[in-house]
């Protein structure tokens, strides 16, 4: 079956970078006054073979744009601009280390197509494994192979489709969130201390949200705990597991130290290409190695930059975004976030009404062996109203498509047994939904028009 999900899923992103090539192709680019990644000049910005970067960078282009830009160019010069700080190091600092290996290895292509390419390469690669680990994670919750099979098949055909591909991180922290939540459901035979730690740090340093993923390890500890017996295995089950956070949080925040080293110490000074430096001037940036200009959050309490990045540049804060000429994002987030709040009101819902009369101290260890996707539904919920309330509502879809497998099971429940569908039905109103959102995104996105 692992084979199945593997091949379902590369066919999705073959397709996914045949539309979006044909598209660039027939329709030409939207140039919207936004950030885009500085470009060097001069003969060190072709390969040995310019005809192969022109055919990379024209090929993969429709892949870049909006968020991708930035990804791109911390792949490129890492943390130079303040606004950067928006994006975490985990996706484009793997690109970069990749794309230098094959520099080493000698592949002849100049250093900005290279990058493109292993950005994609990379996704596509991460998506397929990501797709398998959604099943397992599926099959292991319900032991319903149609329903694993479904899940990951929406989950190739996505509403948020494009940007798995594309140059963003969805892919990542898909792969991360979805692993953490495999290793955490594992027995207590089977439990992998290091493959736990090693998933929670990819959600820490790959997205902001990805601090939310901490509550899946604190839980299922708390539940093995509850539902063990021997004293000696809770200690050394609480200790295993409170060593995987610990470790994880430590990394975290050396990237949080870097970042404030970066931009609040004097002493500090970075040295940058020409063309950094000139884009910065063009667009008023706070570049980094400027520790004499400063910036209000390098006197926080707590010098986190993310909070502040966001609102500063992007206006990124509680109810912002209730404007009227937001109206057309809102409509675009409106299925997701309608399918989210009431799924997730309905389950929870239910959960109180079946188990509120049951909650005693001899019952709890039946409520939770037997409400063991109360946590995920949880999650999803949280995740959902900080869409709603905080972020840039037309993200929504991508955000949750990427950070929960809730969205997949629920969707799951309506597709039908076998492969007979009526369009008429629920599966296949999700159905066209999903198709419509991946392919009229794949299009729009390719040519730099505004996307979820």
């Amino acid at each position: 079956m692992m084979e199945k999900v593997t091949k379902l899923a590369l066919t999705s992103r073959v397709m996914v970078l045949v539309v979006q090539l044909l598209a660039n192709f027939a329709t030409p680019d939207h140039k919207p006054d936004v950030f885009r990644m500085p470009q060097s000049e001069g003969p060190k910005k072709n390969g040995p073979f310019p005809w192969l970067d022109e055919l990379v960078l024209q090929s993969l282009s429709g892949l870049r744009h909006w968020d991708g830009e930035y990804f791109l160019h911390i792949a490129s010069n890492l943390y130079t601009y303040e606004n950067t700080l928006a994006f975490y190091p985990l996706y484009p600092v793997v690109v970069r280390h990749v794309a230098q290996a094959c520099q080493h290895l000698g592949i002849p292509l100049s250093r900005d197509a290279l990058i493109l390419l292993v950005a994609v390469a990379l996704n596509v690669f991460i998506f397929c494994k990501t797709a398998n680990v959604l099943y397992k994670l599926t099959q292991r919750m319900f032991n319903d192979h149609n329903k694993s099979w479904n899940a990951a098949l929406i989950f190739c055909f996505n509403p948020a489709s494009i940007f798995f591909s594309a140059a963003y991180s969805e892919t990542f922290f898909a792969f991360a969130s979805f692993s953490l939540m495999l290793e955490c459901m594992r027995s207590e035979k089977d439990f992998r201390t290091f493959r736990l730690g090693a998933a929670l740090t990819g959600c820490f340093v790959c997205r902001s949200n990805g601090l939310l993923t901490l509550g899946f390890p604190l839980y299922f500890l708390a539940r093995h705990i509850l539902l063990s017996t021997g004293s000696v295995q809770r200690c050394w089950q609480l200790f295993k597991m409170g060593l995987a956070m610990l470790v994880a949080l430590g990394i975290l925040h050396t990237y949080y130290f870097y970042i404030y080293r970066l931009y609040c110490l004097p002493d500090v000074k970075v040295q940058h290409a020409q063309h950094v430096v000139d884009y910065a001037k063009e667009r008023s940036y706070l570049i980094s190695g400027q520790a004499s200009v400063g910036s209000p959050w390098c006197g926080y309490t707590l010098p986190f930059p993310y909070t502040y990045v966001q609102s500063h540049y992007w206006d990124v804060g509680f109810l912002r975004y209730y404007k009227w000429k937001q109206l057309p994002n809102f409509l675009l987030a409106l299925p997701m976030l309608l399918f989210m709040h009431w799924h997730c009101y309905d389950y929870i819902r239910k959960l109180v009404a079946n188990t509120w009369s049951k909650i005693s101290p001899s019952e709890y260890q039946g409520i939770l062996k037997e409400h063991i996707s109360f946590p995920f539904v949880l999650h999803a919920a949280v995740l959902t109203l900080v869409c709603t309330l905080y972020v840039h509502i037309q993200v929504s879809t991508r955000l949750l498509a990427s950070a929960t497998p809730v969205f997949y099971w629920f969707a799951a429940d309506y597709m039908p047994n076998t492969f007979q569908l009526s369009f008429r039905s629920k599966a296949g109103v999700l159905f066209i939904w999903c198709l419509t959102y991946s392919l009229v995104g794949t299009v729009l996105f390719s040519n730099n028009y505004p996307w979820t």
